[in-house]
């Protein structure tokens, strides 16, 4: 299968100091002298809220269509990336020699939690353009030898491992992907997978109980479903689509796909998926774990939603766990400080303490971690496919079998 440009996703305790041992269409903003601003505009979504630290340093970021707490994304909003306006500068943290240039798909107050305290812990400081996950890897491509990135950070496994296809990342220290959950480690070992997310099924208990719920997303082009489930032809989708393609086949998959336009809604975005649910128009939908425990969260605990969350008890393509990962770029000038970076976003008492306490909900993935989200599982508890996460560095195929299938 050829490698090629990525496009954007349908619509889509070391104690501090220790060193954790074991081109741009833009300007960058230099290194300011301030801890780094934690956003409280939503990562995923666009228009023009800003926000202030306590250190006083603000940063812009863009708004779609509503307004969320940190981390979150707003109700119904699009679930591409990181949600602000392509190639946002976000102002970096101070102390150090070094200053890591991050490109970031990730979402953007995350992102800002985790350099402010890498930053913290190392001196090392940081700048962060922020963007889409596509644009930025084909930016990096395109940048090639002269790109100034250090690091690239993805949502979505996709970018992130064509980067890797194209020759453009350095290797990972091995002793810093063993940090993690092996699951999730692509067979290169040229990135390092930070932060998951799982598929499930979205219900509502009083449309479908649980035990009624399809065994498999197999099972969803069958007769008895028409009508009854939605769906959206997200990143992740595509992805679920290429882990298709890799196991049973580009015509099966097709055929799949043709059921699912056949039988599903298309809500086009998770959180559309999510709120439907959430509001009975549909029993169950499919969609990533994260957009429920955010809505939860936003509407004062679990108790205030009809719908629920299902992680199916077995290995299915509806379970697929989907790595957020993070590379060196080989152009870098500062490869020592960029695999410190990654050791320590890798690291159990670093990075993953972070994301486990981040209101983004995302998974952490050092073994041992567990998010603090009220109601979130323990990844290591997810009865996931085993997956090579290469498998997801070109999504061409899955994409034109989506747009094939009628879906875009």
């Amino acid at each position: 299968m050829s490698r090629s440009p990525i496009r954007p996703a349908h619509r889509r305790s070391a104690s501090p100091g220790n060193r954790y041992g074991r081109r741009p269409a833009a300007p960058l903003i230099a290194a300011g002298a301030a801890l780094a601003l934690l956003l409280g505009a939503a990562a995923c979504s666009s228009g023009g809220t800003s926000a202030t630290n306590s250190a006083g340093t603000t940063g812009s970021v863009g708004n779609s269509g509503g307004t969320a707490s940190a981390g979150q994304p707003a109700s119904g909003q699009s679930d591409s990336g990181s949600g602000t306006a392509s190639n946002t500068v976000i102002s970096d943290q101070a102390g150090g020699n070094a200053t890591l240039t991050i490109y970031s798909g990730q979402h953007a107050a995350l992102v800002q939690a985790l350099t402010a305290a890498f930053t913290k812990a190392t001196g090392i400081k940081t700048t962060i353009r922020a963007g889409e996950d596509a644009e930025l890897a084909n930016q990096i491509i395109e940048e090639g030898a002269g790109s100034p990135a250090d690091l690239y950070l993805s949502e979505e496994p996709g970018p992130v491992g064509l980067l890797d296809s194209k020759g453009l990342l350095a290797k990972v220290d091995p002793a810093t992907l063993k940090e993690v959950d092996q699951r999730l480690v692509p067979s290169t070992g040229d990135w390092l997978p930070y932060a998951a997310r799982s598929r499930v099924l979205y219900y509502n208990p009083k449309l479908i109980s649980a035990a009624d719920l399809p065994h498999s997303i197999m099972d969803l082009t069958q007769p008895q479903w028409k009508g009854k489930f939605a769906y959206a032809p997200s990143g992740a989708f595509t992805a679920t689509v290429s882990y298709l393609i890799d196991t049973i086949g580009s015509d099966k998959t097709l055929e799949w796909l043709k059921g699912i336009k056949a039988n599903g809604i298309n809500e086009q975005t998770n959180g559309k998926v999510r709120d439907s649910v959430e509001a009975g128009q549909h029993a169950f939908g499919l969609s990533n774990h994260y957009y429920w425990y955010i809505l939860a969260a936003q509407k004062g605990g679990a108790d205030k939603l009809t719908s629920r969350v299902y992680y199916f008890d077995h290995p299915d393509a509806g379970g697929l766990l989907l790595a957020s990962g993070a590379g060196v770029i080989k152009a870098s000038k500062h490869q020592a400080e960029a695999q410190e970076f990654l050791k320590w976003l890798g690291s159990a008492d670093g990075g993953q303490q972070v994301i486990a306490g981040a209101q983004a909900a995302q998974f952490p993935v050092a073994p041992g971690v567990v998010s603090t989200t009220p109601g979130m599982p323990s990844l290591a508890d997810l009865k996931a496919p085993n997956v090579d996460s290469s498998i997801y560095a070109d999504t061409t195929e899955a994409q034109a079998l989506i747009i094939k299938a009628g879906m875009s």
